[in-house]
């Protein structure tokens, strides 16, 4: 598992990404990230037909990874009857929590508190990709899927 990709940001992501989206885009479509989707997040892509489409492709591909939508679901209502969370968003906390993924994509400034907020996501601590100079937290919070994919390249020489 690797990153989250709020629905706030998709359309800057995919199909052709702004500048600030290039790292991800890049990372994903070379199969060096993973984005991780389930539960709620689930059906919000789903509603969102183009990416849906593309998404089933990078799921078909490796580089999406879906998550039991019960098991998001269960925990995204843990976690607004706890009333930490600032922001309409407690499904991305669940899903970052039940696929133990610690970075997230967005410009939602109230799922960015609560994404860092220890309370919510700890032991990692979460971290928020927002702009390409933060394109280092893609190698640091994905080097397992890299180093997969790495392997996988010398197993086929």
């Amino acid at each position: 598992m690797c990153l989250i990709l709020d629905t706030d940001v998709v359309h800057l992501v995919y199909p052709r990404p702004f500048p600030q989206f290039v790292p991800v885009h890049r990372a994903v479509s070379g199969k060096s990230a993973r984005l991780v989707y389930g539960g709620e997040l689930r059906r919000e892509y789903q509603r969102m037909q183009e990416f849906w489409r593309i998404l089933y492709r990078l799921d078909q591909e490796g580089s999406a990874r879906a998550v039991p939508d019960n098991a998001v679901d269960a925990e995204a209502q843990h976690i607004s009857q706890t009333g930490l969370c600032g922001s309409n968003d407690p499904h991305i906390i669940a899903l970052a929590r039940v696929a133990n993924v610690r970075l997230l994509c967005t410009d939602d400034r109230r799922l960015m508190s609560d994404f860092r907020n220890a309370a919510l996501l700890s032991n990692p601590r979460g971290h928020v990709y927002t702009r390409a100079t933060h394109a280092d937290l893609i190698r640091t919070k994905c080097r397992h899927i890299q180093k997969l994919s790495g392997d996988n390249r010398r197993r086929r020489k």
